[in-house]
Parts: structure tokens; C-alpha cells; sequence
């Protein structure tokens, strides 16, 4: 896996992991806790006390975890919400226990502060009609120390027709059991929701990145034995000589194989590259194979031998000062060159020098063209001292 890869694997992971602390902090999970209702009232027909201990209510969000005693009373109307409420309880009483009921367009931290202004010490609110006995965990600031709980609306019900009928109520809230954590049906969806689509994304990526790294190394086997093919071709048209007793490669100071870097000596096969250089066939060929190109001066023997691949690569675009012209150079006019280098050497006949006319002092030079001074090109540098000296100099 490349370095660029990486980076982006690593900052998608990170971005995930953001993503899912920054949802699992929505979801704000609580821990709730129940509460005990001790409830004891004197029953009229058989002036017997009756005690009833249930677990039934749940503390509210902003609620202090704390028991609670007192006489029970409700206002009028049953919910409790204006500042101007009545409740029934004797005047400047306090230690009491409000009771209400949910809803009619106020807030339950309304209902909590009217009856807390009252004088009551502990708030009861029971569940809408409908609900049965099914609570939820309320959320009330600003309330202060006021101990607030939710009931079920059936047994509020039963509470309110018992203080209706002038029944006198004493309730004693007691710490329940602590559950959680707690979330939300909205927060667990959420949760969810962000997993899912984190998973989702996460699994997308690296299928995605898989199939464009197979597909690359598709293309790039493809490629190669394309390029072997044409290269198999290629070698099929070289040059090969064996070397005889006496001829020039195995003498003394001959140049050595650059593959394997052993002399040349008589019965070795050697394959003649377009570019004039000798190896063993055996050493240049796979070599050929690989790189295509002479080991000594990199001259490409496809392009040389007009074996071109049929292979798209982006052209590279090299831009040129206005001011500056230089002679147009062409990849086929390199291969040609090399092409005819190569076929030269096919007689290995030894011409006599053509004498060349000399141009006439008067001539003029085209003031158009570029005149480049050829040196002498030398496999080994060794022999570069051997050279003739430019008689100017």
C-alpha cells in the first residue's frame, strides 16, 4: 500500500471514529432510577388503615435522588400549570406532596416550581389517559430541591377519586433501584443509524480501493506480457554470431560481457543488439526480456527494430522558449538511425574512405541550421585517452 493510500485510510478511519464519538455523545445516555410509593389511608366503611408499598414511579431527569414524606393534596384544575393554582391544602402548610396530571400545554418544570411555591415539598405527576401504568423519565430544570416522580395514569387516577372523596393521603417516596444507561427511542435510532452508515462507508472505501488496486495490477500484467511478446519477437531478429579462434572479442584486450562480466572465447554465442553492442545470447536474453533495452547504452530495441507495442502511454510535453529552435528530432528518425547502424555491420565488409569535397571558403553557412560538434563515442572509457586531440586545442 502506497504512502498516499495510507494517508487517506488514515484520515477516513478518523474521520469515522469522530463520527461515531460525536453520535454515541448525542445520544446523552442516563441511568434512571425507580422509586418506592408507601401509601396509607383510612378506608371509610371499616376505619381500617391500609398500607400499600409499591415500586410504580420513576424519578425525574433533574430530580434529587432523595425520600420524601407527606400528606397528599391535588389542585384545581387536576393539572396544575397557572401561577394563580388553588390546591387543598390547609392555608401555610408545607411538607406536603402535590399531585397532578400531565399535559394541558405546560411544561412539567411549571407545574413542579406552582406547586413548590405552594409548599410543597415533593411533586407527583401521573401519565396521560391511555398510558396505563407506563412511565417516562421527565426532564424539568430549574426546579431546584424539589423531589419529583412519575406514576402510571391509573394508579394517579385512583389517588385523585380517593382525595375527591375526602379521603386524607400520606405518601412516603422512597430511592428505588438504579437502572441504565438509558437512551432515547430517537437516540438509539440515531446510534444506529450512525453505525451503520460509518460501516457502510467504511466498507464501500475499501472495496473500492481493492478494486482499483486489482484493476492496476491487471493492467500492469497485461502490459508486461504484451511487452514480452514484442520483446520475444524482437530477439527473434538479432544478430547472432559465434565466435571463432582468432577473431577480435577473444583476444586479450577485448571488452568483456556486461551481463556476466566474463570474456568472450571461441564457441560462445553472441546476439548483436541494433546498437552495435555483443553480449552472450544466453546472458542478453533474458535480460531483453525484462527491460528491453542494451544493458550498456539503453538503446530500445523495439523501437529500433520498428516493434511497437500496442500500448497507449500520455504523451509528455516538453515546452520550448519561442527564441530558441532547434532541429525537429523524431522518435522514428532515432529508430531508423539505429535501424541502419545495425543493419551496417550485417556484411562486416571493410570499405575503403570516400573522399569528400571540401566546401569552398565563400560558402556561407545556413544561418537557420545548428552545427554540433560530434565527438568520438567510446564504450570504454579507459581507451577515451587513445583519442585523436582536436588540432585546435
Amino acid at each position: 500500500m502506497s504512502l498516499l493510500a495510507k494517508r487517506h485510510l488514515f484520515s477516513w478511519l478518523f474521520v469515522a471514529s469522530s463520527l461515531q464519538v460525536s453520535s454515541l455523545h448525542f445520544a446523552q445516555a442516563t441511568y434512571i432510577c425507580t422509586a418506592y410509593l408507601n401509601l396509607s389511608f383510612v378506608a371509610p366503611q371499616s376505619n381500617e388503615t391500609i398500607w400499600r408499598y409499591e415500586e410504580i414511579g420513576l424519578y425525574g431527569q433533574d430530580s434529587p435522588k432523595a425520600s420524601v414524606v407527606g400528606d397528599v393534596y391535588f389542585p384545581d384544575p387536576i393539572y396544575g400549570c397557572d401561577s394563580d393554582t388553588v390546591y387543598n391544602n390547609p392555608n401555610g402548610s408545607k411538607g406536603w406532596i402535590a399531585l397532578m396530571q400531565r399535559g394541558n400545554g405546560c411544561t412539567f418544570s411549571e407545574k413542579i416550581n406552582v406547586a413548590a411555591s405552594k409548599g410543597a415539598i415533593g411533586a407527583v405527576i401521573f401519565n396521560n389517559i391511555g398510558s396505563d401504568n407506563r412511565v417516562i423519565q421527565m426532564s424539568h430544570p430549574g426546579t431546584g430541591d424539589t423531589v419529583a416522580i412519575m406514576i402510571g395514569h391509573i394508579r394517579g387516577m385512583e389517588m385523585a377519586r380517593l382525595l375527591q372523596q375526602g379521603i386524607q393521603l400520606t405518601l412516603s417516596i422512597e430511592v428505588g433501584k438504579l437502572h441504565g444507561p438509558w437512551m432515547s427511542h430517537y437516540s438509539v435510532f440515531f446510534v444506529s443509524i450512525s453505525f451503520f452508515v460509518v460501516t457502510a462507508a467504511t466498507v464501500g472505501y475499501f472495496i473500492f480501493y481493492s478494486a482499483r488496486r486489482l484493476n492496476t495490477v491487471r493492467l500492469q500484467n497485461r502490459k508486461q506480457k504484451k511487452l514480452k511478446a514484442e520483446a520475444k519477437k524482437a530477439i527473434g531478429q538479432l544478430q547472432v554470431r559465434t565466435l571463432k579462434q582468432g577473431d577480435e572479442e577473444t583476444g586479450p584486450d577485448a571488452d568483456t560481457c556486461a551481463v556476466c562480466i566474463d570474456a568472450y572465447k571461441a564457441g560462445d554465442v553472441l546476439s548483436i543488439l541494433t546498437c552495435n553492442h555483443l553480449f552472450h545470447k544466453q546472458c542478453i536474453e533474458p535480460w531483453l526480456l525484462e527491460h528491453r533495452t542494451c544493458p550498456m547504452c539503453k538503446c530500445d530495441i523495439l523501437k529500433a527494430l520498428g516493434v511497437e507495442p500496442d500500448i497507449e502511454e500520455p504523451p509528455q510535453e516538453i515546452t520550448v522558449p519561442p527564441e530558441l529552435s532547434f532541429p525537429n528530432v523524431t522518435e522514428d528518425s532515432r529508430s531508423e538511425t539505429a535501424s541502419s547502424g545495425y543493419a551496417s555491420i550485417q556484411g562486416m565488409e571493410h570499405h575503403s574512405p570516400v573522399d569528400t569535397p571540401h566546401s569552398s571558403p565563400e560558402s556561407i553557412p545556413d544561418l537557420g541550421s545548428v552545427q554540433v560538434d560530434i565527438q568520438p563515442h567510446y564504450d570504454n572509457l579507459a581507451f577515451e585517452s587513445d583519442s585523436p586531440r582536436d588540432p585546435r586545442t
